[in-house]
């Protein structure tokens, strides 16, 4: 690290720092802590929120995948972008939890199921994000500590004190004050600003190893990957075997890779469907955006700035592998090696190797960049989930068991100590814990502690009128106890095998057993006991029930004509002529990715054609996706700083409606099933109006 790298980490904590004291005196209200006001525009979603699922766990995740698997493994990924776009597209359950008005997504438990439900949900899913989120300090700490060479301790007045759990602390610590400052509002917009960093990071970085290394240079050693015939010998990561035949290039030449061949992108397929708007990592993002309309545009375009974030991530990882294993990098690879002997966990090794080899070939400044970009990584998303979690205890578990709320001041003070609480747990999980598994396969199964069984009953009850108390009850718990039993059986027993074969069962094998499983007795339990269809209009706000605010249409709307003509494929009124051409513009881009992919993979299957076919066509596709990347990350960076100029006006002016505090008051005093009577249509209206309608 020179002076120039310490110049450019301590800018960027004084400008956090400053975003952090700004935005906190904009926060008066619970909807402004939890929510923004609902005054995010669609850029700013799309940048910030991208951030708060980012994280450097799941960059240093992909590292370690894409390690193993390299430009096979970007292909098969490519499988997810039709299901992201329609996802997208369609607005699935985003679109319709906006219209609920709900604040958290317990809440909307209470109001389609039933309180008891409610308690159980926002405990469940306090407990699964704690023990999700809990690992991340842990290992953003250990990146610093071997990717900066830190000495693993030094003295203070006589006492030997770990660096590492001095780390963990102030990656804690920083999260949680950008938490507490502004709650949503801080988080969105210093998350806005890290996105722009990363970006800026990606783009530099990406452009330096290409030119550095050489982009023929990394084909070359990706094509040899696969005549690789004495691994143990060669490399330089103990915790990593390669057998013989598995190919870096040839997407089908991964048959041998334990952990990350084909079948693990076919299961994180399957989980990208059901966490869709059910994980709460992020919370706030999902009732933040100005109309429903708006977070489905937000969505829609996060689909190109993912497509970003993956490429830029693929060519970190190649090039570390290139480094690694090219004959031309022999005196990195020896540095490489010390510094990885360092490591005796195989998993923490494992964990560290691209990160390492990075630090050996990036130059001053683009280090310093790059730390920045790992650390704003970190906090972005241990803001969000810091806030996400804690919100969740306080709104879902406390005041639903008291049964009443708080006043503003009272309420804003212990959303914000629930945040702390979460910031102490994390402090103390990642002190004490050991991971025994890939980082992903953690990340899947703790998910699925909460997603396992909330997948079926937020969807199921967002979609399907039929969704009763007792079939959510059944599918929540099913999908829970099976993945906590999952974990429990991983610390135990971790080399733990299929009795068909010698496949380790990791986490992401038990998370998706228990989405199924979860999924299989919310339907069978619901026939059985459905009496009634719920009112679905009364739950997401439409006919008699409608909310005025949430059908505002910005710019020139689209000719009733055209609506009709355009319908079949999800244009409907609140879309106007930029939105239409965005929507049309992702649909082509989609059909034209999934078509690279359908055709690329039924000639492969048919041809057979050799690893030296791929090279000419990695060349043209990562430059296309490159290209559109780079001249979306321009437009969304403008559009967002558009976004929060927009923001900080609003709340300058919006009349604060004190009420709309994500509380439901229960008249019985207990639990409440509200599958109430249709007979008072328009006083139910005129409540749903007033309890949650902010004047503009």
């Amino acid at each position: 690290m020179t002076l120039l790298d310490w110049i450019i980490i301590s800018l960027f904590f004084a400008c956090l720092g400053s975003i952090a004291w700004v935005t906190k005196r904009m926060t008066t209200s619970v909807a402004g802590f939890l929510s923004s006001e609902r005054l995010a525009g669609r850029y700013l979603l799309t940048v910030s929120q991208s951030m708060a699922f980012l994280a450097a766990i799941g960059v240093i995740g992909s590292f370690e995948s894409l390690y193993r698997n390299g430009l096979g493994g970007h292909w098969w990924g490519m499988m997810y972008a039709p299901i992201g776009a329609v996802i997208a597209l369609t607005g699935f359950v985003i679109y319709r939890y906006r219209e609920t008005r709900v604040l958290t997504m317990a809440q909307f438990i209470e109001a389609r199921y039933s309180r008891r439900l409610r308690i159980f949900t926002g405990s469940l899913g306090f407990i699964s994000g704690v023990l999700n989120c809990a690992v991340f300090p842990m290992v953003t700490a250990n990146f610093l500590l071997y990717f900066l060479q830190l000495p693993t301790s030094f003295g203070v007045m006589g006492l030997d004190v770990s660096t590492y759990h001095v780390l963990v602390f102030e990656m804690v610590a920083g999260a949680v004050t950008m938490a507490i400052s502004g709650g949503q509002i801080a988080i969105m917009v210093t998350d806005f600003f890290q996105g722009v960093i990363a970006t800026l990071g990606i783009v530099v970085g990406s452009i330096f190893l290409l030119y550095h290394i050489g982009w023929s240079r990394i084909l070359d050693t990706l094509l040899a990957s696969e005549r690789i015939q004495e691994p143990a010998s060669q490399e330089l990561q103990s915790g990593f075997s390669r057998p013989e035949g598995v190919s870096m290039l040839n997407p089908f030449k991964l048959d041998g890779l334990p952990d990350f061949g084909l079948a693990f992108f076919v299961m994180m397929g399957i989980l990208v469907i059901a966490k869709t708007g059910v994980w709460q990592g992020g919370a706030g993002y999902m009732t933040a955006a100005r109309t429903p309309h708006e977070a489905r545009m937000g969505n829609i375009l996060s689909s190109w700035r993912w497509l970003m974030i993956g490429v830029g991530t693929l060519i970190f990882a190649i090039s570390a592998y290139t480094v690694a294993w090219n004959p031309d990098f022999a005196a990195e690879q020896e540095n490489i090696r010390a510094m990885a002997d360092g490591i005796e966990d195989s998993y923490l090794q494992s964990q560290m190797f691209v990160p390492l080899v990075l630090f050996e070939t990036l130059p001053a400044g683009l280090i310093g960049l790059f730390v920045i970009f790992m650390v704003g990584a970190s906090i972005s998303t241990d803001n969000s989930a810091y806030h996400s979690w804690g919100s969740m205890f306080l709104q879902d578990v406390v005041i639903p068991l008291r049964n009443r709320t708080f006043d503003t001041r009272e309420h804003l003070t212990l959303l914000r100590w629930s945040i702390v609480l979460i910031g102490v747990i994390a402090f103390v999980f990642s002190s004490l814990w050991t991971m025994k598994d890939f980082i992903f396969m953690w990340v899947e199964i703790t998910g699925a502690i909460y997603v396992g069984g909330a997948s079926c009953a937020i969807i199921g009850g967002l979609y399907w009128s039929r969704g009763t108390t007792a079939g959510a009850w059944a599918g929540m718990i099913t999908g829970s106890v099976v993945s906590f039993g999952g974990i429990i059986a991983r610390q135990i027993w971790p080399e733990m095998t299929f009795p068909w074969n010698d496949q380790i069962i990791n986490g992401l094998y038990i998370a998706v057993g228990a989405v199924a499983l979860a999924y299989v007795v919310y339907i069978a339990v619901s026939l059985c006991t459905c009496r009634k269809p719920h009112n679905m209009d009364r739950l997401l706000h439409r006919g008699v029930y409608s909310v005025e605010n949430d059908n505002l249409i910005k710019g020139e709307p689209v000719p009733k004509l055209k609506q009709l003509k355009l319908r079949w494929i999800g244009i409907n009124k609140d879309f106007t002529r930029l939105d239409t051409c965005v929507y049309l513009a992702m649909i082509g881009w989609v059909t034209l990715m999934s078509a690279v992919f359908v055709a690329g993979t039924v000639y492969s299957f048919r041809v057979n054609p050799g690893s030296e076919v791929w090279r000419t066509g990695w060349t043209w596709l990562l430059g296309l996706q490159g290209f559109v990347s780079l001249v979306t990350a321009i437009w969304f960076a403008c559009g967002g700083f558009r976004d929060v100029t927009r923001l900080f006006r609003d709340l300058a002016r919006v009349k604060v409606d004190e009420a709309d505090d994500g509380f439901t008051p229960d008249p019985a005093g207990g639990a409440a099933s509200f599958d109430r009577d249709e007979n008072d249509r328009d006083s139910l209206r005129t409540t749903a109006v007033t309890k949650t309608t902010s004047t503009k």
